[in-house]
């Protein structure tokens, strides 16, 4: 699994021939989503959150981070979670000049899984915010934001930085992510939602099926490295088939419906862009065997 966790991006090829019908569906859903986001009006007042994940102790040989009002660190500071090392990735997350640094685990960090070395990494750097299946609120120029944060992917880390991954049958059932306060504005897991920003499948559908419910302004993670872009999402129809398809629970004629209802999003304008939702998956190291150095994400919400 490790080599789906750090593979390079698939060229195209390599995506057609994997699965032409999923490839083909990936392209209409991915120009339905710009095709959107041409429609959105910008507001004047706006929160800038600066992303990043999957650090693996190489922070200070990253690009310069942006200044944002935010920083969010969505897991995997460190390369084995050995106090030091988690302790020279927070001195950096310190060093940082935003006003509110927000992180959480990832599966490599298993120091953050061990109280007594968490606690006194915590104690050390009481200007960061851990969260932990928790929630935290920020007021930003007069705008309260509440944002939540958990470490766990499917099957990766110390028992209490894991879950079995969830079957695509099983996925509505789940309570792995029933914690999730329904008013999130901004969600920040290690792992990404089955069928965004993801490779081969690795993406939890059960994260998904919590997301559809909340649909918060922003989601924050990482983990699968070659998946590192942004996503805005409006919770369509034609996102949910699209979704069915990249489960592979679709075929042919789920791709016509894809098209169909793309055309019509498109031509009638019938998206409700307040509900959508802004993905990030913000790995910063890249490559086949990590060699990329990538910086920060940028978002404004």
């Amino acid at each position: 699994m490790d080599a789906v966790l750090q593979r390079h991006q698939p060229s195209t090829w390599e995506q057609l021939r994997s699965s032409p019908i999923v490839f083909i569906a990936r392209r209409i859903y991915t120009y339905l989503c710009q095709c959107q986001t041409l429609h959105e009006d910008e507001s004047d007042s706006t929160i800038r959150v600066v992303c990043i994940s999957d650090t693996h102790n190489v922070h200070n040989s990253l690009p310069e981070t942006p200044f944002g009002d935010i920083f969010i660190h969505a897991g995997d500071l460190t390369q084995t979670g050995t106090a030091n090392e988690l302790l020279a990735a927070l001195t950096w997350m310190s060093s940082l000049p935003h006003p509110h640094k927000i992180f959480i685990a990832g599966n490599h960090d298993k120091g953050l899984a061990e109280p007594e070395i968490r606690d006194m990494l915590l104690v050390s750097h009481p200007d960061l915010t851990y969260l932990d299946n928790a929630s935290t609120s920020l007021t930003i120029r007069g705008r309260t934001l509440s944002i939540y944060g958990n470490p766990r992917t499917p099957g990766f880390g110390p028992p209490s930085l894991r879950y079995p991954r969830i079957r695509v049958e099983k996925s509505s059932d789940s309570d792995v992510w029933s914690s999730i306060p329904p008013q999130t504005d901004v969600l920040v897991t290690h792992g990404p939602p089955a069928g965004h920003l993801e490779f081969e499948r690795a993406g939890c559908v059960g994260l998904l099926h919590k997301v559809w419910k909340i649909r918060p302004k922003l989601h924050v993670f990482g983990h699968i490295h070659a998946g590192r872009g942004v996503e805005r999402v409006y919770w369509t129809n034609a996102q949910q088939t699209y979704e069915k398809i990249s489960l592979g629970l679709g075929g042919l004629w789920d791709l016509l419906v894809l098209v169909l209802q793309a055309a019509s999003e498109i031509l009638f304008n019938n998206v409700q862009y307040e509900d959508g939702t802004t993905m990030v998956n913000a790995a910063a190291v890249g490559g086949f065997r990590d060699e990329l150095r990538r910086g920060a994400i940028v978002v404004d919400i």
